[in-house]
């Protein structure tokens, strides 16, 4: 079977961190102790691009909506490497998907509500950069795992799970270039494994799908933000995915097959820490190529424990 004919059914997780960091990204805190992060993301998807950058003609008015809360516990170990703090994340997904097509299209079956994907790993959080007795930027380097824990049902289409390991390190980074001015990113890697787990596989004569790799991803959120007055910022936010290789059904690369998207949007952050901490985040398609869109909605809250 000619590459181009097989149906592209392992691809990369959009469970991953999409814009649900944001300002002040490059900054936590460098003491003892446990953070609480609470996450709550809704996309309200309502158009699946195809590689050309149109409307997929095999889908009549798509309508697929992601509700996902996610729970981080970050906890900082109690010994200092020079005045930076050794840590470690965990975040564990709840997702709910719905989806609708229209009647003379292609559907896609969603598995409800499930837990998503667990994603755990080690950080380092490095003292801030001081330059005339004022903090002027921070960075963290992390190196999580997202293992494959949540709902997969084969019989679907749409699943919490993506249904294979990933490798996820990030590098985020904050700089105030003036009074008042922030700009932080979060620029982050996934090398996704090979799996078995291939969902709602079509049956083709002569042909079995026995295994598929998801393509790596390059991708990043970044900010930019005023603070308009004591812990209260407005700013633009965004993030952009490219996929860096095609992704794979029994070896086969498939043609066409990178993801690529840029979102732009609004954001607020609120500062009231030690005690807690707000960002709220609209994101709208720009430009995507093999990708599910529509508007998404985020609420990050910052509690320490």
């Amino acid at each position: 079977m000619p590459a181009s004919q097989i149906p592209d059914l392992v691809q990369p997780s959009n469970g991953i961190n999409l814009g649900s960091t944001s300002f002040y990204d490059g900054f936590s805190t460098l003491q003892p102790g446990v953070t609480l992060l609470g996450y709550l993301r809704e996309n309200v998807l309502n158009s699946i691009i195809g590689s050309d950058g149109q409307d997929s003609p095999a889908f009549k008015d798509p309508s697929v909506k992601v509700t996902t809360a996610i729970t981080q516990i970050s906890a900082v170990a109690p010994l200092s490497l020079d005045g930076n703090a050794l840590g470690f994340d965990v975040l564990l997904p709840v997702t709910r998907i719905q989806s609708h097509f229209g009647s003379g299209g292609r559907r896609l079956a969603a598995n409800s509500t499930s837990f998503a994907d667990l994603t755990f790993g080690p950080f380092i959080q490095f003292k801030p950069i001081i330059a005339d007795g004022h903090p002027v930027a921070s960075f963290r380097v992390a190196f999580d795992l997202i293992a494959p824990t949540g709902g997969f049902d084969r019989t679907k289409d749409l699943n919490q799970s993506s249904g294979y390991w990933s490798l996820n390190p990030y590098v985020a980074w904050t700089v105030l270039p003036a009074e008042g001015w922030e700009v932080s990113g979060r620029t982050q890697y996934l090398y996704n494994f090979k799996t078995n787990n291939i969902s709602n596989a079509p049956t083709i004569p002569s042909f079995t799908f026995n295994d598929g790799q998801a393509g790596q991803v390059l991708y990043s959120s970044f900010t930019v933000s005023r603070e308009l007055e004591k812990g209260f910022s407005a700013g633009l936010n965004g993030f952009v995915i490219e996929q860096l290789n095609n992704d794979r059904i029994n070896g086969i690369s498939l043609p066409n097959t990178r993801h690529r998207a840029l979102y732009l949007g609004p954001g607020l952050h609120f500062d009231r820490l030690p005690d807690w901490g707000l960002n709220l985040n609209v994101y709208m398609p720009i430009s995507t190529r093999n990708y599910t869109t529509g508007p998404q909605f985020n609420v990050q809250f910052i509690r320490p424990l």
